[in-house]
């Protein structure tokens, strides 16, 4: 133990101390830098060294790390790719053959395959198909826009078909309304008058569809009843059956019939001259059909 007062002298470290710490000053030595890759010895082409100079690429490593990093970025190899033309070509047709042959374009417009719609003969898509392959459509486009098609035409038409035929409906009611209980009657002289023209019934009812049944039937049956008149029978029928529909009896029951009725008497002495002559002009075709051989006068029948 140390005296009060005295000093105390530390042991110097020796190697055998615990926790020795050794300081020192030297700086280890740096590596050199690897030496630039001389893409002389390459043997690249001018315009590759020119390329590896733009993407400052160091050296084959960057490369391919550039290789890989496109590859991923495209997620499809080279030939996969689609390349569209310079701003320059964009209206050339040419310039986009290989891109629509890449999307599935047919090589021909006849190559094309076209649903058709039942009954079609396929005149109109054979007259397309040549648009579709300067559009340049891929066949499964083409097959989407005919199918569409199909479908809007079938609708259009069964829409059409609708409204004809409730216009139809209606126009024969009127006309039912018109014509009375003489309906059946002049609508028989009506295709008969058809069928001495020589119409088939597919052309009768094409001239209803075109004028309407109302107009068609009215037309016929006022060129067929003047017929009718001029030479008093159907042709073929026997002599007491008229072209109107009417044996002579059932025309004298019309004439007796339309005395009695208020309505026709009205229209018989109307002020109204068309009226009137149509009224008086009935008369005189139902007399000429009742009484064959005597000239019908209105309001009365004078025997020759």
């Amino acid at each position: 133990m140390a005296d009060e007062g005295t000093t105390a002298t530390a042991p110097a470290p020796n190697s055998q101390t615990p926790n020795a710490t050794i300081s020192t000053d030297a700086t280890p030595p740096v590596a050199p830098p690897p030496a630039a890759f001389d893409w002389k010895v390459a043997n690249l082409a001018p315009e590759h060294l020119n390329l590896v100079t733009e993407r400052g690429w160091k050296s084959p490593d960057d490369v391919m790390k550039s290789y890989r990093n496109l590859e991923t970025a495209t997620g499809v190899p080279p030939e996969r790719l689609i390349k569209l033309p310079a701003p320059k070509d964009a209206n050339d047709p040419k310039a986009w053959n290989d891109i629509y042959t890449k999307l599935g374009r047919p090589e021909s417009a006849d190559k094309y395959v076209i649903p058709l719609p039942e009954g079609d003969k396929g005149e109109f898509a054979n007259t397309v198909k040549p648009w579709m392959h300067e559009a340049g459509l891929s066949q499964s486009q083409a097959t989407k826009l005919a199918t569409k098609w199909n479908d809007h035409l079938a609708t259009t038409q069964h829409a059409q078909q609708t409204a004809q035929a409730a216009t139809q409906a209606t126009e024969v009611t009127q006309l039912k309304a018109a014509w009375g209980t003489d309906y059946d009657a002049r609508a028989s002289l009506v295709d008969r008058a058809a069928e001495t023209f020589g119409m088939t019934q597919d052309q009768l009812d094409a001239l209803k569809s075109t004028m309407g049944p109302k107009g068609a039937m009215t037309f016929l049956y006022n060129i067929g009843s003047k017929i009718a008149v001029e030479d008093r029978t159907v042709p073929g029928m026997s002599g007491q059956s008229t072209a109107m529909g009417m044996t002579p009896e059932a025309a004298a029951a019309k004439i007796t019939s339309l005395k009695s009725d208020k309505d026709f008497a009205k229209l018989f002495n109307s002020s109204d001259t068309k009226q009137r002559m149509e009224a008086r002009s009935e008369i005189s075709r139902l007399h000429q059909l009742a009484y064959p051989g005597m000239t019908a006068v209105p309001g009365s029948v004078e025997r020759k």
